[in-house]
């Protein structure tokens, strides 16, 4: 089977994903903010694992003219420049019309709001030109079903933004997402809302919304996906010519290729002139506890079904979690370079080289069991889990001294210990009686105190985070 040519390790640097393992970018004030030599070290690391690019989300409290905006372009300049030193592709990302951490959607067929757009683009395509791929996303947040736009409007404003980035930057290469129903947020994929003025508050009031229509977006029907991506067929050709485009098996959250969001035959249609990526952001890791994911059975089912079905060009493996998520990233990029390898076997291949023990990986999978995002279920009972999750423990504290053949960001101690915390915290929580109040107080402590001082996200994302670890294994047998 082909490997991916185009391997790419994915960071969203958004506003509601701080936390003790990300990168928390936009807030260049904390201490948790990265330095130079941290991404220089990070990014030795996601070469050495076998990536080929580097994606970033550039959030939208970085859209709007502002002295932060212009503070943190020499952050992302550094970004750049580790990637090239690092033998990486460097390739930003923005949502194509979401303005500001109160998350507004701007309209294109409002004059206004179109100049916005039009602003955001050009700023970003003038003073990024080291990048390599730039990346255009739908939405999520962002999106638009107002003035009269529809997916067709994504469509036509995407070709006029990649027109704009080539036209100052000749030598990137456009990315075009499509990612939801597709595509997420534009049309009949947003909910509907009367006299909706654009704000994502409005946008999730419940005393507005039609209960019938549980989320914001994610609402396209089976028959506006095919209709969506048959109009991109016809629209391809208001693309640049090299212009990728990001193409999931499946449209919906999770990517899978069910009845009529089946995605792979339109990979496939695309793929005869344009370069087709896999941008199925929930298989490595969700968005909303941070944990030591083990995904790698699912993930080596997708790649497989996505070579077995077109030729794909690219796919990424997303994280959150960077300082914690290394056994993830080592091992989608393995697949990545072989979808025929056994993916238990590359977890052991990692922690020998990491740990020096082989068993350490395979007992990972005893993280696996919290419900969320991209989660698949697991056949351990709370026993079998306790067990795995107490020989794991003492592994890690056995290997302690040990020097890694690979290179770990931030050290390998402090992969080490942040795994041995994770792990004492699962086995109280799979306890007889655990202090669920305590362990999502402690979870806070540890992982999200970075919103004690910082703003807390629009959507208020880390209590939810905090409240869903406390509640792990309640519902295991």
């Amino acid at each position: 089977m082909k490997s991916f040519q185009t391997r790419t390790c994915y960071l969203n640097f958004a506003e509601h994903l701080q936390n003790a393992w990300n990168v928390n970018f936009i807030y260049g004030n904390t201490e948790e903010a990265w330095t130079e030599s941290d991404w220089d070290a990070f990014l030795a690391e996601v070469a050495a694992f076998g990536f080929t690019n580097f994606q970033f989300w550039i959030p939208p409290t970085l859209a709007k003219p502002s002295p932060e905006r212009e503070r943190c372009i020499p952050a992302i300049e550094t970004v750049l420049r580790a990637c090239h030193k690092n033998g990486l592709t460097a390739n930003p990302m923005l949502a194509v019309n979401t303005f500001g951490a109160e998350w507004y959607f701007a309209c294109p067929s409002d004059t206004r709001d179109r100049a916005m757009i039009l602003e955001l683009w050009s700023f970003y395509a003038e003073r990024l030109k080291e990048a390599d791929i730039f990346t255009i996303f739908p939405g999520d947040p962002g999106g638009c079903c107002r003035g009269g736009c529809t997916h067709k409007t994504y469509i036509a404003l995407a070709a006029e933004i990649a027109h704009m980035i080539k036209a100052k930057n000749p030598h990137m290469q456009v990315e075009v997402g499509t990612w939801g129903t597709p595509f997420t947020g534009w049309g009949e994929d947003m909910r509907p809302v009367k006299d909706w003025d654009g704000t994502f508050a409005m946008l999730i009031d419940p005393s507005l919304a039609d209960p019938s229509v549980p989320c914001h977006i994610w609402n396209g029907t089976e028959a506006r996906a095919s209709a969506a991506m048959q109009d991109l067929l016809s629209m391809l050709h208001l693309f640049p010519k090299d212009t990728a485009f990001s193409i999931n098996a499946g449209f919906n959250p999770d990517a899978e290729p069910i009845g009529g969001f089946e995605g792979l035959s339109w990979a496939k249609k695309v793929a005869k002139t344009h370069a087709v990526n896999s941008w199925d952001y929930s298989a490595s890791e969700g968005e909303l506890i941070c944990y030591p994911h083990y995904r790698v059975e699912k993930y080596r089912r997708k790649r497989r079904m996505e070579m077995g079905a077109t030729d794909y060009t690219g796919a990424i493996c997303y994280t959150m979690s960077p300082k914690l998520s290394q056994l993830t990233l080592y091992t989608a990029a393995h697949i990545m370079m072989d979808p025929d390898r056994d993916a238990k076997e590359i977890t052991a291949e990692f922690t020998k080289l990491v740990f020096d023990d082989a068993e350490i990986g395979p007992l990972m999978e005893a993280f696996e069991i919290v419900p969320g995002w991209g989660y698949e279920g697991t056949h351990y009972n709370k026993a079998e889990l306790l067990t795995m999750l107490r020989a794991l423990k003492e592994r890690l504290i056995l290997s302690r001294g040990k020097a890694s053949r690979l290179p770990i960001f931030p050290s390998v101690d402090a992969y080490r210990e942040d795994l041995i915390w994770h792990a004492e915290c699962f086995i109280e929580l799979l306890s007889d009686a655990p202090d669920r109040e305590a362990m999502r107080q402690k979870y806070y402590d540890r992982a999200l105190s970075i919103y004690k001082s910082i703003p807390e996200a629009v959507d208020e994302r880390s209590r939810l985070s905090a409240l869903g670890y406390s509640k792990i294994g309640e519902d295991i047998p």
